[in-house]
This record gives C-alpha cells, structure tokens and sequence, in this order.
C-alpha cells in the first residue's frame, strides 16, 4: 500500500507552513482550526527538509601552544661593522697614514726672563704753574686782637685753639703760622694738612661743619700769605669728628720727604 505523505513532503510542510503558523497564533493567544489536502500535499515535489549546518566542536588549547615563545635576542652589531653612512676607512693611503703617523708639532719658545733687575724710572716733580701776570692777591687771613686762639707745637706742626664758635686768628697764631712755613722743607712733595674741628648744635647739625670750615680757611689764607702754593695744601673741616682732642682746634701737620718724623 502506497503511504498518503511521504516523510520529506510532511516535514516540509510542517517546517514552512505549521511553525510559521503556530507561531503567529501563539503570539496573537487565538485558536483556528487547520485543514490540510493531504492529496495536494501528496501531489507536492519530493524536496529533502532543510538541514543546519553541524556547528564543530571547540578545538581545546594545549597549555605548550598558550605560553609565548621567548623572544630570542636580536644579534648585536660585531665591533668591526662600520656606523652606517661612514665609508670604510681602507686602502693603500690608510695603511700608509697608519704606518707613518704625524710628527709631533713643537711647543713654541718661551721668553726669557730677565737676569738683571731693570732700572727705576724717576719722573721729576712737576712745578705748578705760577699765577697770571696781573691776578689778585689772595685775601688776608682775618686777624683780631680780641681772638682768643691759642697755639701748641706737634711732632708734625702745630695745634691751634679756638674760643667756642670763632674763627678769626690773632696776631700770636698768625706769627706761629709763619714761623712753620719757614721751617717747612722745601720741595713740592711738602705738603700741609689742615683739619678742623668744631662742636655743633642740637637745633642745627650744620653748624659744626660751618665753623669748622671756616677755621680752616682761615689757616689756609695765613700758610698762602706767608708763601705757601695753595696746590700744597689740603684742607678737610670735620665738624664734630673731633675725637680725644679739645673740640674748638684746628691741626696743622707737614708731610714730605724732609718733613719732622
């Protein structure tokens, strides 16, 4: 007896018509009722039901294939490979460079030293130039009787000393003066000091190098009157640097060659 469906054409129909409607009936919760023409179904092509590829079976990894091989080190450059970009230094002139090397350059003479001490330049002093034919005289010290300036010889000069906030000389001080001038050794390289001093003020601090100064310009016109060149002296007024000493003085000190130790 001839079976009504064959196996192939049931499994076709169920996979291309059953599912898919099973499936939508399902999804939607309604039920319907299916015919099915088992003559058309008879009458259909014999056509081999759609078969899935056998998926293959995972391959297992031995642990020697999962361990990364060492790296084996690379191979060092040899000392006898040139740098790149660098010729090769060889040929006939390299071995003949090699052979014959360069002769040592000699070091340069060194100057002699001098045996003998050399001579010691002497310059004569230069005298200073004598005043214009014609100039005024420079203006007399002040003088007065009623000065009370008193005067001490120094080891280098002399010490005069003033009543408090004057500055005037009196006749005894200017012979006093004279007289150190005439001692005095000739020669440009003497020179006279003079530095004053003078106490100041609470209320006004620049009284002190005001009367000081004056002291000493006082000393210095009586030295130029008695011949003194005024480029020998050099005068300084100190104001209240007076130190040890009585404050109201002025000392005069020679210097030179043939000066007083």
């Amino acid at each position: 007896m001839r079976p009504l469906l064959k196996p192939s054409a049931v499994s076709l129909f169920v996979a291309t018509v059953v599912t898919p409607l099973a499936a939508t009936m399902t999804a939607s919760a309604a039920f319907a009722q299916v015919t099915v023409d088992l003559h058309a179904l008879q009458a259909l092509p014999d056509h081999p039901a759609p078969s899935r590829p056998a998926r293959a079976a995972p391959r297992p990894v031995s642990p020697a294939a999962s361990t990364p091989a060492p790296a084996s080190p690379s191979p060092s450059p040899s000392p006898s490979a040139a740098a790149p970009g660098s010729a090769p230094a060889t040929g006939p002139a390299t071995a003949a460079k090699a052979a014959n090397p360069p002769a040592a350059t000699p070091d340069a003479p060194q100057p002699a030293l001098p045996e003998s001490v050399p001579d010691t330049a002497s310059i004569n002093p230069v005298a200073p130039a004598a005043p214009p034919a014609g100039a005024a005289p420079p203006p007399p010290p002040p003088v007065s009787d009623k000065a009370a300036t008193t005067v001490e010889a120094t080891t280098v000069g002399l010490r005069l000393i003033f009543a408090a906030e004057q500055s005037d000389l009196n006749p005894d001080s200017i012979k006093s003066i004279k007289e150190l001038a005439a001692k005095a050794p000739p020669g440009d390289d003497t020179t006279f000091n003079v530095k004053a001093y003078s106490p100041g003020r609470p209320d006004d601090p620049s009284t002190a190098r005001r009367i000081s100064l004056s002291r000493a310009m006082s000393v210095r016109a009586a030295l130029i009157a008695d011949g003194v060149q005024s480029a020998r002296i050099f005068v300084r007024a100190l104001g209240e640097q007076y130190g040890d000493g009585p404050p109201n003085r002025v000392d005069v000190d020679v210097t030179g060659s043939g000066a007083a130790p």
